[in-house]
């Protein structure tokens, strides 16, 4: 007997390409959720990258912000801004960049992690009624190792093992 119910066969993911491993687990919890499609905002960034996201999230919504988003080596990250914030913009995420590098990029985020897929989807993208669905099927993967959601991050962000 046949369901009633419609689940999409092939999930579809929209924005930020995620690599294979962790498109297939992405693609995963979206059908358990019953989800046709999500979009990703973020993924693997390099030091550069970060430190510009974290200059533009402290200019755009303050350090203290940015320091309750992060855990203590971001928040050493977010002292840079604070310290030159009245300098040239490209200046000062050279100098986030560096303390990035000095610190160790995963101790700042996982979103620069060598060992983890890490990633961010909007939660835009899902149906406020399918968000309780979205977060079950998440923390019932078994290769998701950690998922941060809204209202402590501003994404679903996960964290998946490479094997």
């Amino acid at each position: 007997m046949q369901s009633t119910t419609s689940l999409p066969e092939q999930a579809i993911l929209q924005g930020i390409p995620l690599p294979d491993p962790a498109a297939r687990i992405l693609k995963n919890i979206l059908k358990v959720a019953g989800l046709a499609a999500a979009t990703v905002t973020s993924a693997h960034r390099t030091p550069a990258d970060q430190a510009r996201v974290m200059y533009e999230n402290c200019v755009s919504k303050g350090a203290a912000y940015n320091a309750a988003l992060y855990c203590v080596a971001g928040d050493r990250v977010v002292e840079v801004f604070e310290a030159n914030h009245d300098q040239p913009r490209d200046r000062v995420i050279q100098l986030m960049t560096e303390k990035i590098l000095e610190i160790g990029p995963e101790k700042v985020s996982m979103h620069m992690s060598d060992t983890h897929y890490t990633f961010d989807v909007a939660p835009s993208s899902i149906p406020v009624a399918k968000h309780t669905a979205f977060v079950a099927a998440v923390l019932g993967n078994k290769a998701v190792s950690k998922l941060i959601q809204p209202p402590r991050d501003p994404a679903f962000h996960l964290e998946i093992p490479k094997t």
